[in-house]
């Protein structure tokens, strides 16, 4: 028996066509396999939708038998026909909604600054005690609307002229700077009083202190606002006596402007 030696170029031509041989026949295996995949991927979503359509027929067909008490067919292409009327629409409306929508989104950042710039002020102003001012405030005026009725508010209404006016002249300079001094005179003679003896002062003790120039300017001054006091009453007075009385003007009291 004789062996047939082939030439070298020839027999590594013929392992180089078998190797292309061997990788044509791997893709072919692997695209196979990829197909299979796919067909049973198809065949299981054909099969699900298969029961899902049955499923929706079902629902369909009961929900119709049950309409077909209450709607006919005229009633369904009523409704269709309404809607085809209403698509511009309610089109118009969906592209409302989208601009909506994108002016939300590009108002969310301004509007989370207006919300820091926001929280930072009422946690100032109720650092400073805004808020329990407030609440002591509901508290007095809840005093007063438990304390008043309408009627007094009433009279409240008819006066508050006179009382603005009062008040207007009390808040006059000179009026606070003699509240002021009445004031510290008053402390004064609170402190006064804390430091005198238990025992009232004899009227011997009284009379010197008339004899100090400041005791008499001030009782004369006592005397005189009571005077004001008299004439403005008997002013008010409905006896046209009184009045008369009123407008008459006494002369200074002794000392008054020592």
């Amino acid at each position: 028996m004789t062996t047939v030696e082939l030439p070298t170029d020839r027999l590594d031509a013929l392992e180089s066509k078998i190797d292309r041989l061997t990788e044509q026949m791997a893709m072919l295996t692997v695209e196979a396999e990829h197909r299979r995949r796919q067909r049973e991927a198809f065949d299981d979503l054909t099969g699900d939708l298969a029961r899902v359509s049955e499923g929706a027929m079902d629902v369909a067909v009961r929900e119709l038998d049950s309409l077909s008490q209450t709607a006919d067919l005229a009633d369904t292409v009523k409704l269709l026909r309404r809607f085809v009327e209403v698509a511009p629409t309610l089109e118009r409306a969906l592209v409302g909604l989208s601009a909506v929508a994108e002016l939300v989104d590009d108002a969310a950042p301004l509007g989370s600054d207006v919300m820091a710039m926001v929280t930072e002020r009422l946690d100032a102003v109720e650092r400073k005690g805004y808020f329990r001012f407030a609440t002591a405030a509901l508290g007095v005026a809840d005093q007063v609307v438990t304390n008043f009725d309408e009627h007094d508010v009433e009279q409240l209404g008819e006066n508050v002229v006179a009382i603005l006016e009062a008040l207007r002249e009390v808040t006059q300079p000179e009026m606070l700077v003699f509240l002021s001094r009445m004031i510290d005179a008053v402390h004064a003679e609170q402190v006064a009083v804390d430091m005198e003896p238990a025992e009232p002062p004899s009227l011997w003790a009284l009379a010197r202190q008339v004899r100090d120039p400041d005791v008499r300017r001030g009782m004369a001054r006592a005397l005189h606002t009571l005077r004001a006091v008299s004439v403005e009453t008997g002013a008010q007075a409905p006896d046209a006596s009184a009045a008369g009385t009123s407008s008459h003007r006494t002369p200074p009291l002794e000392g008054e402007n020592t």
